[in-house]
């Protein structure tokens, strides 16, 4: 099979990428031919950007917005031209492109989000509580009325205009979509949400993500000095939270709240960076006093140690997370993971099993659970190595690549 990926940017820029980058290399080593059309390429010298055996192609209508009727012919031309088997589209959102692909061979696209089909990105109202409406008309009015969306609403929007372009481009994407043979998604959360947006289910696969995190000790020295010292200076339980630091949707506000509520020794370690966290590190030191460290980005490897040294792993997130690959990465080095019960979370987190689930927003039920697993590192190891054994069956590269393979094909013979 000749699978043609199709992306923005070929190169080692963020997590669509790396993804784009792991599914190529894996289709390779399981005798697919894999080319790649792009509106910007890595340089050849960069090695981190070269994936043996990929043909790589540019392509700066592969990003448009839009595209004339005359540009439209003649990408589907050039698509036609390298005889792609299955079109496999990563974060293109352009309806005129989409258009263009559907016309040059049966394409696939993996949905990671709620972009398609929310104009406020993540399902998530300004009044804290989460968006339950199908995207149409429900949108215009929660537009107009007390309980919009946070990213879209009169502030966001100011003028009713905007507001009615970003609900009908969002219609017109949907209905490129819809050409599709195959939509995966990374959960039935996910899943579900696209067939309330109007996709016929029998095109729509859940394919699960998958974790490349590493399961041996990571070295210290992966860590910067002031967070290696953090972890090294006291005994005491770590708390490791991975996560961008924005309000409200990562909850971060909740887990310094149910922080300060927990009765066995700890400290904490955020890791991320974002607007909020300034307004968080004010909080944490008013409410934690010096007990959690805010370390800022850090690359994988230092990711992978602190999921090393953590005695148990919380993710707050109280929006409707499509997935939380996180939480996964943090089970696959065998530890328990505490999150709310939102989106797809509970699709990967068995409650009492990998580790616990609280209802949304309940900072009590939260530190009650993590308060648990400090107080009983016996359960916490159980919980652990179930998670770790989960992540190996359902969420390894090899597990992802057979059925994503799968997929391709039933959408190569749809054609």
């Amino acid at each position: 099979m000749h699978v043609l990926l199709t992306i923005p940017d070929w190169d080692l820029i963020g997590g669509t990428e790396r993804y784009a980058f792991s599914v190529a290399r894996g289709l390779v080593e399981r005798g697919h031919a894999v080319s790649v059309l792009c509106a910007r390429a890595a340089g050849p010298a960069d090695p981190a950007a070269r994936v043996e055996g990929v043909r790589v192609h540019v392509d700066p209508r592969v990003e448009a917005s839009a595209l004339t009727a005359d540009a439209r012919r003649g990408l589907t031309r050039a698509v036609r031209e390298l005889a792609p088997d299955v079109v496999f589209a990563q974060t293109l959102r352009g309806t005129d492109v989409l258009h263009a692909l559907a016309d040059a061979a049966p394409f696939a696209r993996y949905v990671h989000d709620h972009t398609l089909f929310c104009p406020g990105l993540n399902k998530y109202r300004a009044d804290g509580e989460l968006c339950t409406a199908k995207y149409g008309l429900e949108c215009i009015k929660r537009y107009l009325g007390p309980s919009a969306c946070v990213c879209f609403n009169k502030g966001s929007h100011p003028r009713f205009s905007d507001a009615l372009k970003s609900v009908w481009r969002r219609r017109a994407d949907i209905g490129a979509h819809r050409r599709a043979a195959r939509l995966f998604t990374n959960s039935d959360y996910m899943r579900d949400e696209l067939v309330r947006a109007g996709i016929d289910g029998e095109r729509v696969r859940r394919v699960w993500p998958f974790t490349l995190s590493a399961t041996s000790a990571q070295p210290a020295e992966a860590l910067s000095g002031a967070t290696r010292a953090f972890v090294e200076a006291s005994s005491a339980p770590l708390i490791v939270t991975p996560a961008r630091l924005t309000l409200p949707d990562k909850g971060i506000d909740y887990l310094i709240t149910a922080l300060s509520k927990l009765a066995r020794p700890w400290r904490a370690v955020i890791a991320g960076q974002g607007p909020a966290e300034a307004w968080l590190r004010e909080k944490a030191r008013a409410e934690c006093g010096e007990r959690v460290h805010f370390s800022g980005w850090i690359a994988q490897g230092g990711i992978e140690t602190l999921y090393e040294r953590a005695a148990v792993v919380v993710v707050p997130s109280v929006w409707n997370e499509p997935f939380g690959l996180v939480g996964v990465e943090a089970m696959a080095h065998g530890r328990a993971v505490v999150a709310f019960r939102v989106g797809g979370i509970p699709e990967w987190l068995d409650d009492g099993v990998t580790g616990f689930l609280a209802p949304r927003r309940d900072a009590d039920a939260l530190a009650a659970h993590v308060d648990r697993l400090l107080g009983d590192p016996a359960l916490a190891a159980r919980l652990g190595a179930n998670g770790r054994e989960r992540a190996r069956a359902l969420f390894a590269p090899a597990q992802h690549l057979a059925s994503l393979e799968r997929e391709l094909e039933a959408a190569r013979a749809s054609s």
